[in-house]
């Protein structure tokens, strides 16, 4: 059940050691929103709340400290803590801080942007020895939901999240390549046969010939055999990905799109 209107704002504070330049402060807060904005997309449960966008409410003296209010929530949205997106949102990023840093809860579902955003938002405190971040959601002058993050901690985040990026950005077995284009390097004509063709894709590895097989033979039938010798055409694909060691070793051709001649001039 909701309650009337309340008056809820997102504090932000950092109490920096050395000064703060206004392009870190500027890309931390950019990134803050970014995260924001995907935030209330994915989880806002009204039209409203799902465009919500995060505005500059005030900005107090003393170290950085800044009030953001939500554009929908001003006598618009009714509050209720467990819907309202603030509340949320700082619940979401509190619990991927306590995740990577503290071991705590279920890790986070976390694109490579999601990633980059996070470190960004800390970035002002990782590069400055001592200083801290503070976030808490601010209800009618009352403060909720505290997070607090030194520079280490900052600091051992942004590793984290740097393994994370490397470990996404690293080819899987089953990763799928749409619309690949795909040269024979070397083809045999025995459609059994389960090896001896190689082919280029440079849309996966550039320039280097790698085995391949195909999902079936009727699929290895129609891009090996007929009128048209294959090696003077690109192939339009959909391939599958075959890893060792986080290297593609392989190539699983799943469906044809198209063939084209190879440009000999």
């Amino acid at each position: 059940m909701t309650a009337e209107a309340k008056n809820i704002s997102l504090r932000v504070e950092i109490k920096n050691k050395e000064p703060l330049e206004l392009i870190e402060l500027t890309k931390s807060l950019t990134s803050l929103s970014n995260q924001y904005n995907s935030y209330t997309e994915s989880n806002g449960f009204t039209e409203k709340e799902r465009h919500a966008k995060l505005y500059v409410k005030e900005i107090k003296s003393g170290s950085v400290i800044l009030d953001l209010m939500e554009y929908a929530s001003i006598g618009v949205i009714p509050f209720a803590e467990n819907v309202n997106t603030i509340v949320g949102f700082t619940e979401y990023f509190g619990k991927a801080v306590k995740h990577f840093i503290k071991g705590e809860g279920n890790k986070p579902e976390l694109s490579i942007q999601d990633c980059k955003d996070l470190s960004q938002i800390v970035n002002p405190i990782a590069k400055d020895n001592g200083s801290q971040l503070n976030m808490s959601v601010k209800i009618d002058g009352d403060f909720h939901q505290h997070i607090h993050l030194d520079s280490r901690d900052a600091n051992a985040l942004q590793n984290i999240l740097k393994t994370e990026i490397k470990e996404k950005l690293e080819p899987k077995t089953g990763d799928l390549i749409e619309n690949a284009i795909m040269v024979f390097y070397q083809t045999r004509n025995k459609i059994d046969g389960k090896s001896g063709n190689k082919v280029i894709i440079d849309d996966a590895v550039e320039g280097k010939a790698l085995n391949v097989v195909f999902a079936d033979k009727k699929l290895k039938k129609q891009i090996l055999k007929g009128d048209d010798n294959p090696n003077n055409f690109a192939f339009q694909v959909d391939v599958k990905i075959k890893t060792s060691d986080g290297k593609i070793i392989a190539y699983e051709v799943l469906k044809l799109h198209d063939k084209f001649p190879i440009d000999e001039t």
